[in-house]
């Protein structure tokens, strides 16, 4: 396989688009985390007022959008990269196995299952602790 220098500038483009969805993820993260503090709060004390139960339920839904956000902008980065391979291959470049991979992806699902999962999984566990009484 020889050298070309637009399958290289779409390496490093995947490369610094996965480093930037990595921090936007980790912040996520953190703010599932305050969620979670949040709503075991809630849970503990059986005084909370409604605007608190609902403000707070308003913050775990965007939350859970931002991670959502996240995920489909991974997706669609890898999405566009695997068109611009594709078009590569198109012209007579040859590619690697690697790149090839991401082409075989084009068309597919920009949110995984185990992702959606995640999601779910987060946002029912918060609300949960919200909206159910302690026994």
């Amino acid at each position: 396989m020889e050298w070309n220098d637009n399958v290289y500038e779409l390496w490093m483009l995947l490369n610094v688009a996965m480093l930037n969805q990595a921090v936007w993820f980790a912040a996520c993260a953190f703010l599932i985390w305050v969620g979670f503090r949040f709503t075991n709060n809630i849970y503990n004390a059986s005084t909370t007022p409604m605007l608190a139960k609902v403000l707070t339920t308003a913050f775990c839904l965007s939350v859970a959008m931002f991670t959502l956000n996240t995920f489909m902008q991974v997706g669609s980065t890898v999405q566009g990269i695997g068109e611009a391979f594709s078009l590569l291959a198109d012209t007579g470049v040859e590619l690697s196995s690697g790149a090839q991979n991401i082409v075989s992806r084009v068309g597919s699902a920009m949110v995984l299952p185990v992702q959606w999962v995640f999601i779910v999984s987060v946002v029912v566990m918060q609300l949960a602790q919200i909206w159910m009484k302690k026994s």
